[in-house]
This record gives structure tokens, sequence and C-alpha cells, in this order.
């Protein structure tokens, strides 16, 4: 505590940053170290469970009851070691023939007996556990038995950071006092930022405008979103409007090439044309309920039982429930419609003329699409691109049912292994607005987080389509004779 307004300003300006540092190694040691931590129980536990599946033991609760006696059994063995380092502190300091170090050992002796004790019939309880496993199942058991016991050693260290760097926050406190005198304490790791409002010149307006903007972009969300960023929002909007756009485009083009250059005119290609200009009008939540009962319901649990047959009997889905895979696949029949219509009329845009005189020199009807027509539609192909990622990134009731969610603890792609997880939930910016402006607690304290959102999203979706948009006309200069 300083005693002026001035003084107290320079102090807080000195010491913030420095207690922000510690509230990000928090977050860092409580995210990175114990949520790792927890990661590789939950892995070690599954392999369990697989173990399991073919044995006629219950291994999962006879794991956990073996790693309960050890963390006994370590608690007993640490509780030796410690009666020995006291014993052997007192012998430096009082000398080996000293009275009270004679009582010391004795004492030390007694408790170490009682404590050998209570850890045999541990020990004994343990080997009877354990024998009647087959050697897989063993190895499974053992490998959980030392996650665990990794595991509960690095959370006593990681929780004794922890508390020393709370502990040193807990020490700077700012007391605000009112103009009629009244005083509030607030503890300087609850203040995100601060700024001598009253005193910035332009160029600090701009730096504390453009770091408020940086925050909102980069950062992860907090308050129940209503403040913070949008990072993991961002980032799953744009990756599922690339892997939509991914799985979508192949497929209409070749569901048009087949009914604009193979399929004869007639009763059946009518139909089909009807059934797809028709499925275009098809509201955005039947299809979040098609791709919820379709890709969540038949196809991810067909992949469950396949491969994940251990989270299955955890009732723990992998594929079977909402995903970024689902999600995505679910806004490409969404906008299949669109890349269809489209890709058809770029196809009958280019001249027949043009067509003839390919077979004319030889070619065959594949060769002439591949290198004659379908380079000049290629303009009229990335129109309906565009079309779709409008209409797909901008869409949020069928994900509602296939995967968004309000709060994402992991992005989809990351560093670990096998670095790309499509199962993952996601956060999306259409439902964050949703969820913000529907489902929040305090709605008028999320207008701001609201009004800004849209504005990202709708910026993003130009971005999007502008890139887009550059490659069409690149296209359109290289082809200019048939530009759709």
């Amino acid at each position: 505590m300083s005693p002026g307004s001035q003084e107290t300003w320079s102090r807080f300006e000195k010491v913030h940053p420095e207690v922000l540092d510690r509230v990000a190694a928090i977050h860092d040691l409580d995210r990175s170290g114990l949520g790792r931590l927890s990661e590789g129980q939950e892995e070690a536990r599954m392999d369990v469970v697989r173990a399991a599946l073919d044995s006629e033991h219950a291994l999962a609760p006879l794991a956990q009851q073996l790693a309960e006696l050890d963390a006994v059994v370590d608690d007993l063995e640490s509780a030796a070691e410690t009666r020995d380092q006291l014993a052997a502190a007192f012998t430096r300091r009082f000398g080996g023939d000293s009275d009270v170090v004679h009582a010391v050992r004795e004492i030390v002796a007694e408790l170490g007996a009682d404590s050998a004790a209570q850890r045999a019939p541990l020990q004994s309880e343990i080997e009877a556990l354990v024998a009647p496993l087959s050697e897989d199942e063993k190895a499974a058991v053992d490998r959980y038995r030392k996650v665990v016991a990794e595991a509960r050693r690095q959370t006593v260290e990681i929780s004794a950071d922890i508390e020393a760097l709370r502990a040193e926050n807990e020490q700077y406190v700012l007391r605000a006092v009112t103009a009629d005198g009244q005083s509030q304490d607030i503890p300087v790791a609850e203040i995100v930022r601060g700024f001598p409002a009253n005193r910035l010149g332009f160029a600090e307006r701009l730096k504390v405008y453009l770091s408020r903007w940086a925050e909102f972009l980069l950062a992860e969300p907090r308050e129940a979103n209503t403040e913070g960023g949008v990072f993991p929002a961002i980032w799953g909007t744009v990756a599922m409007t690339l892997i939509m756009t991914i799985a979508v485009v192949p497929f209409g083009v070749l569901a048009a090439l087949f009914l604009r250059e193979y399929a004869k005119a007639g009763v059946v290609v009518s139909a089909v044309r009807i059934a797809v200009n028709n499925l275009a009008g098809v509201p955005s939540i039947v299809w979040g309920v098609f791709g919820l009962g379709f890709f969540c319901y038949v196809v991810g649990a067909g992949i469950d039982e396949a491969f994940y047959p251990a989270y299955v009997s955890e009732n723990k889905p992998v594929f079977g429930t909402g995903g970024l895979m689902w999600a995505s696949l679910t806004l490409a029949l969404l906008t299949l419609p669109v890349v269809i219509v489209a890709t058809e009329e770029a196809l009958s845009a280019v001249p027949n003329s043009m067509r003839e005189g390919s077979y004319a020199c030889g070619a065959s009807k594949w060769q002439t699409i591949r290198r004659i027509v379908l380079p000049r539609a290629l303009p009229g192909i990335m129109t309906g691109m565009i079309l779709a990622m409008a209409r797909g990134a901008g869409e949020v009731a069928p994900l509602m049912l296939v995967g968004a969610v309000k709060i994402a603890p992991e992005l989809p792609i990351d560093g670990d292994a096998p670095f790309i997880h499509p199962s993952r939930s996601f956060m999306h910016l259409g439902f964050h607005i949703y969820d913000l402006g529907f489902q929040s607690p305090d709605s008028e304290a999320a207008k701001p987080m609201v009004f800004t959102t849209t504005l990202l999203l709708i910026s993003l979706i130009a971005i999007l389509n502008i890139l887009a948009i550059r490659l069409r006309s690149r296209l359109r200069k290289r082809f200019g004779a048939s530009q759709f």
C-alpha cells in the first residue's frame, strides 16, 4: 500500500504485470500440469478397460483398489523417510552420543516397527489381488498403478507451486477510495487491466484500444463468455468452414458432372434436379437432426463399436457424439445443392464447340472434361464454393445438435499426437452469439460482446469470400474466353 494516489498508481504499474505473470503461470500449471496428469490417468484406466474386455476379472475396480492400497503404502514409506531424516538432523545437531538423540532414535525405531507392521498386511493383500491375473492383465494394471503413483507425486508438487504463487499474489491488494470516503480492498490478481483514463493522450488511448482488440482476438473467454476473447471460436469457425468446403466441393462437382455430362435427359434426371432444388429449401435445423441421427448415432456409433469398444463399455462415445467432423459433414450436406446448381450452370456455360473441337482431336470424353470443360468452368465452381462458404459459416441451428459447445477446453488441432482430433467438440462464433444473446445470465452486460462477435463473424465470412473471389478472378483471367 502506498499513501497517495500517484504513489499508489506508480506502485500498481510496477506490481500488476508481475502479478499477472503469476496468474498466467497458475493457469498454465492448472491446465498443462494437472490437466495432463488427469489425461494420463484416464488413458491408463482405459488401457485397463480394454484388457478387461477379454478378461473374466473386473480389472477396472481392481486397478482402482490397488492404486488406493499403493497410496497408503507410499504414505507409510514417506512417513518413515521423514522420521529417518529427522533422526539424522538431531544426530548432526547434538552428536551421536547425546541422550536426546538416543531418545529420538528409540521413538523412530518404535514408529518404524509399527509402520512395517502396517505395511506387511497391505503388501500381502496387494500380492493376493494381483496373483490371479494373466501377464497382459498384470501389465495393464501395473501401468495404471505406476501412472497414478507418478501423478499423485507430481500433483503434490504442482499444487505446492500453485499455492506458493497464490500466496505471493495475495500480499498485493489495491484499496479503492471513493469521493465520499468509502473504500474497498481489491486483490491485484483479480484486476485484469488498469489505466488512468483521464490522463491518456491520443497515442495511449490508441494503444489501449488496440490491446483490447488483441485480447478479443487472441485470448480465451472468461466470466461465462462475457469477457476475454473468442480465439477458440474463431479457430472452430474457420476449421469447420474449411473442412465443410473440402467435403462439399468434390461431391458437388462430381454430382453436377454426372447430371450435365453423363446422364441422359429424362424423368429420372429431372426428378433428381427437382430433389436437389428442394433440398436447398430444407430448414437447417432439419439437417441438424439428420446429422445427429445419421452421423452421430449410426456412423459414429459404428466407428466406436469397431475401434473404441472400451469407451463404449464405459458409455463414453468418441465418434458417437457431436464433434467437428460431424458438424462439417452436416453443413456440407446442407450446402451441397448450392454447389451442384452453380456447377451445372458453369458447365452449361462452356461452349459445345470447345467440346466438339476436343473430340475432333481424338480426345476421349473424360479427357475433354478434365482438360477443356472443368478448367473453363472453374470460375463458376468457385462461385458455388463461395456461396456454400457464406451460408455454412453462418449457420447455427445444426451446430447446436452436432458439436458446437459453449466452452471447449481443447482445440480440435493441437500439439499432441495425433494432432488432429475430429471427434472433439468446438466453439463457433455463431453459437457464441446465440449463447451470449439468449442464454447469458446477464444479457445486458453481454451486449457489447454480442455486437463485437457479430461484426467479427461477418468480417471473417467476408475475408474467406474475398480470398475465394480473388482466386476466381485469376481463373477468369486465365480462361477469359469463357467467363461465367
